[in-house]
């Protein structure tokens, strides 16, 4: 029994061996290949997932600009067909083009000069502009207290102040000018003047006009008169006709509101006048005017005040800087005397040749606040 076990298990091994060495020729089945070794691929990296665009806030629209604020304060009232009424012509544009808010008042008591202007100023007014000389000591006392406010003063003289802009009319040069036309015309050997208060600078264009007269004639002599008043045409009308039964024939204007009147008195009298605004060459008896471009003064003041270039100062604004000139009515040119006006024609040259001369600096024309 023995013994059969142990050759059942002989032969049980040497069969396992026959099929283990088993021969490709006589059509047995090879092993299989082994699986080659995997290798590295690239790695590619997955796919994002998708994600919302990021929110962008849209960019606001600027907040506009706000709009500045200017005041015009003056010391006489509108309505004189002269410098007030140019001058709210000036705010007017400046309201126009500007977008500025815009104030005038008439201040014409010398008592509320500075409380006017303080009240403005506390009101966070940005531009305050004031007119002529009376006006000088109320500005000068409260531009310092309110920096950040740009104070303009129209006709007048240097303060000082870091916030203010005077600004000088050299208007006894136009009124040279107007002498030697008056000069050229006389016949009397007489020329007139009629100015609103007798100040320094009136007197000055007083002998000024009086001195270019005596070029074309060293024995002509002037008269003035004074109205103590810018604003009272009855008083130039009374004073233009004193000075016409006298022997004048022209009279220079220089009182505002108060011209009327003397225009009024030529129109009766037969005389002539040279006045201060484009506004009276209606009348046949005005000749021409000596013209202060008002409104275009304040304007571009206001711009440079607006402006990164602002520089306080005194500014002059006369006859070299386009601020002051002589013109002739051309109604006048048109409808006057005959002779009058080709002795007019007859002068443009000479006016013209000062002019240039005044802008040059060669002709010194003197300033003489003394009558």
């Amino acid at each position: 029994m023995r013994n059969r076990l142990k050759f059942a298990a002989i032969l049980l091994a040497l069969t396992i061996v026959a099929a283990a060495c088993g021969n490709d020729d006589d059509g047995g089945t090879a092993a299989p290949e082994p699986a080659p070794a995997p290798t590295d691929a690239p790695t590619q990296a997955p796919a994002p997932e998708p994600t919302e665009a990021p929110t962008v806030a849209p960019t606001p629209d600027p907040e506009p600009a706000e709009a500045p604020s200017v005041a015009l304060v003056a010391n006489q009232k509108a309505g004189d067909l002269g410098p007030i009424d140019d001058l709210v012509r000036g705010l007017e544009m400046v309201e126009a083009d500007f977008g500025a808010e815009t104030t005038f008042i008439e201040a014409t008591d010398p008592s509320t000069f500075e409380t006017t202007l303080r009240n403005l100023a506390n009101q966070g007014t940005d531009i305050i502009a004031v007119t002529f000389p009376p006006m000088q000591d109320a500005v000068v006392a409260v531009a310092p207290d309110f920096p950040d406010t740009r104070f303009i003063h129209v006709f007048g003289f240097e303060g000082g102040v870091d916030n203010l802009v005077s600004i000088g009319f050299d208007y006894y040069k136009g009124t040279y000018l107007a002498g030697i036309l008056a000069g050229a015309l006389n016949t009397t050997g007489k020329v007139g003047f009629v100015g609103g208060v007798s100040i320094p600078p009136l007197n000055a264009d007083y002998n000024a006009f009086v001195a270019a007269a005596q070029t074309k004639n060293a024995a002509i002599t002037g008269e003035a008169a004074f109205a103590d008043s810018f604003e009272d045409p009855a008083k130039g009308r009374e004073l233009g006709a004193a000075l016409y039964d006298g022997g004048v024939e022209v009279i220079m204007t220089d009182a505002a509101a108060t011209d009327l009147g003397v225009i009024q008195a030529a129109e009766e009298k037969g005389g002539y006048v040279i006045g201060g605004s484009e506004n009276y060459f209606d009348s046949p008896a005005v000749i021409g005017s000596v013209l202060l471009y008002w409104a275009q003064v304040l304007y571009d003041q206001v711009e440079h005040a607006l402006s990164d270039d602002y520089t306080p100062g005194y500014i002059g604004a006369g006859v070299a800087e386009g601020g002051v000139d002589l013109v002739i009515s051309p109604e006048f040119l048109a409808n006057g005397p005959t002779e009058m006006v080709e002795i007019i024609n007859a002068t443009l040259d000479e006016i013209e040749e000062a002019r240039s001369q005044i802008k040059s600096g060669s002709l010194e024309v003197p300033f003489n606040p003394e009558l």
